[in-house]
């Protein structure tokens, strides 16, 4: 082994495989018609899965939350191997065997290829071992973007930019990124500086952080998340539907955990360019806030009492 490869190896991430990624790969891979095609979706799919949640625990924001995504009839010009970095660009994730000593960078979306929609976001290849077990995965490392003439080469593992190589590569585009936020939009620059809940992801069956599923049906999703404020705990709980308009329907509901909501607790969300606020006047059980949103479109809820609040950042 060379000495480089050997560094490589080292700075390798090893992450674990849930059952849950597994049992999402496989109904991802199932709308596919040959099994030669299921497999290599398969996959691929627990790739992107496993990429996603190392990237979001470093604290990037990643997007796995569009439902044409999930679709394999919508993609024919792809097969969902990339990974979307919010605000940054993509990366494709390319399964390499174990053992194996080689990659070839095969045309794509991201080198340029023909039909590639992202070709001018692309950020580069990374590359996942996925163990016989498929119950742990390694991030061995990456190659920045390629021109369309350097495809179909053969590639030794060991010319791969390691993972702490892509980590400061990702950072300084992410320090590029926010030094093209327009000062003047102080919600987009508030927004790039928090963690964001992406609310269509609870519609794809994916969660995340300290949200829980607690309802599900055909169309809607309901999570509830527990949180403190001066001293008392409480609950906040989101609805979240869809119907053929593609518009989003979101009904925020706070409520105390073991008693009635304190006189004077307010509920903020925004409102086109104005905030609405529910206060509560006397003794109540919760509240209630309906939303009509956009695919996309930003929004918080703040829930304060006195000079002490807390915010929850989401997209719809």
């Amino acid at each position: 082994m060379s000495d480089k490869l050997s560094v490589i190896r080292e700075l390798a991430i090893q992450f674990p495989i849930p059952a849950s990624f597994r049992q999402q790969a496989r109904a991802y891979a199932s709308q596919y018609f040959t099994p030669n095609a299921k497999e290599r979706i398969y996959l691929s799919t627990l790739a992107v899965l496993v990429a996603d949640a190392y990237f979001r625990l470093l604290g990037f924001e990643t997007n796995l939350a569009k439902p044409e995504r999930w679709n394999a009839v919508s993609r024919l010009w792809s097969e969902a191997n990339e990974l979307e970095l919010t605000g940054l660009g993509y990366l494709e994730c390319r399964v390499v065997p174990v053992e194996q000593h080689t990659v070839t960078l095969l045309p794509g979306r991201l080198s340029g290829g023909q039909g590639s929609p992202v070709s001018n976001n692309c950020l580069g290849y990374l590359f996942v071992e996925i163990a016989s077990s498929e119950k742990e995965a390694t991030l061995i490392g990456f190659l920045p973007a390629v021109h369309p003439e350097t495809v179909d080469k053969e590639i030794a593992i060991d010319e791969l930019q390691s993972m702490d190589d892509l980590i400061d590569y990702l950072a300084q585009q992410e320090a590029f990124s926010l030094s093209r936020i327009p000062q003047t939009d102080e919600l987009t620059i508030e927004f790039a500086q928090k963690k964001i809940t992406y609310l269509r992801n609870w519609l794809n069956n994916i969660y995340e952080g300290e949200w829980e599923p607690s309802m599900r049906d055909l169309r809607a999703a309901t999570c509830k998340k527990r949180f403190l404020l001066a001293g008392q705990g409480f609950e906040m709980q989101l609805s979240v539907s869809q119907n053929d308009s593609q518009l989003i329907f979101v009904r925020v509901i706070i409520q105390g955990e073991r008693a009635s909501l304190p006189v004077g607790m307010q509920v903020s969300v925004p409102d086109e360019s104005d905030i609405y606020t529910e206060t509560v006047n006397e003794p109540a059980d919760l509240i209630s806030i309906p939303l009509e949103l956009s695919p996309g479109e930003e929004f918080w809820v703040e829930v304060r009492i006195g000079d002490t609040f807390i915010r929850e950042y989401f997209i719809a």
